[in-house]
């Protein structure tokens, strides 16, 4: 009973902090019309959205956090695939938690109230309204790309959306300019360029996975003109494919996301003469990427793994291009640092995969 009225009390305070301020009616990317402070200067970042807080250089505005946002481990696997998280690490330990947080997780409303934000941002349109009934907190909902089908509009329309409530509006077009010179660049490059048959495995959604985990219309490949041989599936998005399908294929390039690199070695030690018939392998065209699905769409990683596989397939293309420094920039435009090395130390950096008896390496 005492935390009922508990909760109470707070919703009608926070009512009236609210409502002293000058409010203005917004609709957010979910159709939903929100009425939220004209100037919003607390807030409270759920469902992963921190990483467009953290791209907009809005971090101070952040008043609550979930419990996931300051653990060094998610779900078993190092945060540094967070690489948002990075830019924020030593700064979250002081922001106080409002429930545990991840995919679908409601947050303590409780916990919530007490921190007083302004605005709370989520991805999660079903737990919006909930959120907003049970608190009387203003709830707006973000679009995110995702592996069901990633679309770099949504990415650039959350950043204008946001930048705009959060006072972050020159920002947010810095942002969307830099997305679309880098997107544009990349298919300059390789406009007239033939198109080779490329494969990515092991890609990483909903945790870790081997070779027979891939994209259908996987961003990078589809901004430097290669041909996916999953793109036949006729799906957008994460497959799983028939191993005997990947024969078949028989593509010139592989390239290994290396957030399930441990899980293609395990594959390889027990079915070495499957991948000693694939054409990449044979002709020594294996490489590595970084994952970009951890907590939802990591941007950065998209664009740096794209100049990295156009660098790979197109080298005369890509002949003034350093992909190590292409990335640092990248990195430091998003996160303002070069995450580059704590990346590497993770998830080994882009390489070229070398089959051996004893199992792969990269170097």
């Amino acid at each position: 009973m005492k935390k009922v009225l508990f909760t109470i009390c707070f919703i009608f305070i926070l009512a009236s902090y609210v409502s002293a301020k000058e409010m203005v009616t917004v609709t957010d990317m979910a159709g939903r019309k929100v009425t939220i402070p004209k100037k919003v200067e607390r807030v409270v970042a759920l469902s992963a959205s921190l990483r467009y807080i953290v791209y907009l250089q809005a971090f101070d505005k952040v008043v609550g956090i979930e419990g996931v946002e300051k653990q060094s481990v998610m779900r078993g696997n190092p945060a540094t695939g967070k690489v948002y998280w990075l830019a924020i690490k030593d700064k979250v330990q002081n922001i106080p938690s409002i429930g545990e947080g991840g995919p679908g997780k409601l947050p303590d409303f409780e916990k919530l109230i007490t921190v007083k934000p302004d605005l709370v941002i989520t991805f999660e349109v079903d737990n919006a309204e909930l959120i907003q009934s049970k608190t009387g907190i203003p709830v707006v909902v973000i679009q995110y790309a995702g592996t069901e089908g990633f679309r770099i509009e949504d990415i650039k329309n959350t950043f204008t959306f946001l930048g705009k409530i959060l006072d972050r509006e020159k920002r947010a077009t810095e942002l969307n300019k830099y997305i679309e010179q880098c997107i544009s660049d990349l298919k300059k490059r390789t406009a007239s360029s033939a198109r080779p048959t490329v494969y990515i495995g092991a890609i990483s959604a909903r945790g870790a996975h081997g070779i027979t985990s891939s994209e259908a219309h996987y961003p990078p490949l589809q901004w430097i003109n290669v041909k996916n041989v999953v793109d036949e599936i006729g799906r957008i998005g994460h497959v799983f494919i028939n191993r005997e399908k990947l024969l078949v294929w028989n593509p010139q390039y592989l390239f290994i996301d290396t957030g399930g690199i441990s899980l293609v070695n395990d594959d390889y030690l027990k079915n070495k003469e499957f991948y000693k018939k694939l054409k990449a392998v044979k002709n020594g065209k294996v490489y590595t990427v970084f994952p970009y699905n951890f907590y939802r769409t990591n941007l950065e990683i998209l664009l740096a793994n794209a100049y990295f596989i156009g660098k790979v397939i197109y080298p005369d293309k890509f002949r003034d291009i350093e992909p190590r420094k292409k990335a640092a920039e990248i990195f430091k435009k998003f996160l303002g640092m070069d995450v580059y090395d704590d990346l590497k130390r993770v998830y080994k950096g882009y390489g070229k995969v070398e089959f051996k008896d004893s199992g792969i390496t990269v170097h």
